[in-house]
């Protein structure tokens, strides 16, 4: 007895000695009011390196039939309990990758040119100044992710920081509904983990989750939405069918391309319980329509009232180009298998994969197994699930660059929600398949292809999060955070009207309100702007005869649709106030 409790005690006290060491270097305590974090980190860390600690005390002191044997018990508790065993290993899952992910951003989350608007939001909110961003009403994004940003600010510094807490937390719930959807598909525990290892190695989701995006709180109602909605299909209730299309309505209000997924559940509800009534599919169907459809309607009616549109798009028609097929040929590739080839390559792996698939399909086909399925099993209706949501996104996606985003580009941030359905769908096709054809064979194949992809994937993820610790992105890199164009706005006396095409940035990073240059054309359609030669002569005589100022910043010659400096210059014949590195002050003269 006293060896025993004298192992455990070391065991305990070891424990606790490697959290602290490992909390001081791999995670960045700088949150200071987030004692309960720290403490949750500390304490779970300190349980699961103390029984690591306990089993090699035991195995150093010739216990090992000991080990064995809690080995065999664990085992048995296991099958006995697995939901409550997966839910104990989600947790620890979810407490390393909130962990990592705020190793990874200890200087908050990186800014884009849309996280200038969703963070000014955020902090009109916290001002009570309502929703408005650069100092216009918000109507292009949706209200939900800049509420949340508000939110977790309460718990942080800066609005950087609470960012960067949000994506951690975030990221850990992500990785946790990814990993139980696998297994309410497959009851599976190693598909389970193969799953969370695939996304924790894809470069894509961690560089999604260290900038100010909201595809990530999109993608976690969307991923509750699907499994509350495959819940609903095995055993339909109308507390499941209320979540769903709560958690639904919380993405639509997200992302407005969320409303790609209201026909998709739609489908799924229609279809409804193996028991089900045809009229009570129709009324359930309702029901999460309505629910769905609310608050997104409250929102579209607010921005007719205070902006006179509903989203700030405008329907032109620019058809999709090859080169945006094209990249989400490559994208997609390099999602599953990053290699270093040619994109023609990339495009033949893809269509031989297809080719592979259809090849299944045939086989199902040729046996009639098809007739065989439980259509209401999980992993059937899983997979379903992800297949109408990933097909109406993309459809969606091709009707948005069509009609009313040219300019959005199709890169793996744009496509991050269908890469969580595809490997949902991925680990539930192979293991009913495998199950199905009782070729476990297949199984173990796919198991070798996702070691192999994991491997492969992992060094460039690696590179990704330390590029990010050490230099940030975007608007937060080193060279905007050092700027000497951005300090002299910021110490400049008084209140004076300010021209830029870093409008953005500047209203961000000094508070000062700032207005874009005029457009020589609109990037999302593609449309010339016709009073641009008025709009440019307004600007220079306001600068002119009230003083304005013009800031021109050198690292953002990618916004095209601005006139270049030297055009500016030759318009406006505008006296240079001050000449830095990253910039120019220009002034009257």
């Amino acid at each position: 007895m006293k060896k025993t409790v004298f192992t455990i005690g070391i065991s305990i006290l070891v424990g606790f000695s490697l959290a602290i060491s490992g909390a001081n270097y791999f995670i960045p305590l700088f949150w200071d009011r987030r004692l309960i974090v720290k403490l949750g980190i500390l304490g779970a860390s300190t349980i699961f390196l103390s029984i690591i600690a306990s089993l090699i005390i035991a195995w150093i002191r010739d216990r090992r039939h000991s080990i064995v044997k809690l080995a065999g018990n664990l085992q048995i508790v296991i099958k006995k309990n697995p939901n409550l065993f997966m839910l104990v290993y989600i947790v620890l899952v979810g407490i390393a990758s909130f962990s990592l992910l705020c190793w990874i951003t200890p200087d908050g989350s990186g800014v884009s040119p849309d996280s200038t608007i969703y963070m000014d939001t955020a902090r009109n909110l916290l001002k009570g100044a309502g929703f408005y961003a650069l100092g216009a009403p918000l109507t292009h994004f949706p209200p939900l992710y800049p509420i949340f940003l508000a939110l977790v600010n309460l718990l942080a510094h800066n609005i950087f920081q609470a960012a960067g807490l949000l994506n951690a937390i975030l990221f850990a719930i992500t990785i946790g509904l990814v990993a139980w959807a696998v297994f309410a598909a497959s009851r599976n525990f190693l598909a389970s983990t193969g799953a969370i290892l695939f996304f924790l190695s894809s470069s894509a989701f961690i560089s999604l989750h260290t900038v100010a995006y909201s595809e990530p709180l999109f993608i976690t109602f969307t991923l509750a939405c699907i499994i509350l909605l495959s819940l609903y299909s095995i055993r339909p209730a109308l507390a499941l069918l209320v979540m769903s299309a709560v958690f639904l309505s919380l993405a639509l209000i997200t992302r407005y391309i969320g409303v790609a997924f209201l026909p998709a559940a739609l489908i799924i509800v229609l279809w409804g319980g193996i028991h089900q009534r045809v009229r009570q599919r129709i009324r359930d169907a309702l029901i999460f329509l309505a629910l769905a459809c609310l608050p997104i309607g409250i929102w579209s009616i607010r921005n007719l009232l205070v902006a006179g549109t509903v989203a700030d798009r405008v329907v032109v028609i620019h058809p999709v180009s090859a080169s945006n097929l094209e990249q989400f040929v490559i994208n997609i590739h390099d999602f599953i298998l990053p290699i270093n080839i040619p994109d023609w390559i990339k495009i033949v792996d893809l269509a031989l994969l297809s080719a592979l698939l259809i090849v299944v399909l045939v086989i199902f086909i040729k046996r009639r197994l098809f007739k065989d399925i439980n259509w209401y099993s999980m992993s059937i209706v899983m997979l379903i699930s992800c297949g109408l949501f990933s097909l109406f996104y993309l459809l969606f996606l091709i009707i948005s660059l069509s009609f009313l985003d040219a300019s959005t580009p199709v890169n793996s941030r744009l496509l991050s929600p269908v890469f969580v359905l595809m490997i949902l769908a991925a680990f539930t096709v192979a293991w009913a398949v495998s199950q199905k054809l009782k070729k476990p064979v297949v199984w173990w194949c796919f198991l070798l292809f996702v070691v192999l992809s994991v491997i492969i994937k992992t060094p460039g993820s690696i590179k990704t999060a330390t590029n990010f610790r050490s230099n940030n992105i975007n608007f937060t890199t080193s060279t905007w955070r050092n700027s000497k164009t951005l300090a002299f706005i910021d110490s400049f006396p008084g209140d004076a009207k300010i021209y830029s095409n870093g409008f953005d940035v500047l209203d961000l990073m000094t508070g000062k309100e700032a207005l874009s240059f005029p457009k020589k054309i609109d990037p999302t359609t593609l449309l010339v702007n016709q009073d641009f030669e008025q709009e440019i002569a307004v600007m220079c005589n306001d600068i002119r005869e009230n003083r304005a100022l013009l800031v021109f910043f050198n690292q953002l010659k990618w916004r095209t649709y601005f006139p270049t400096q030297a055009e500016l210059e030759s318009d406006c014949k505008l006296s240079v106030m001050n000449r830095f590195a990253d910039g120019t002050v220009y002034g009257a003269k």
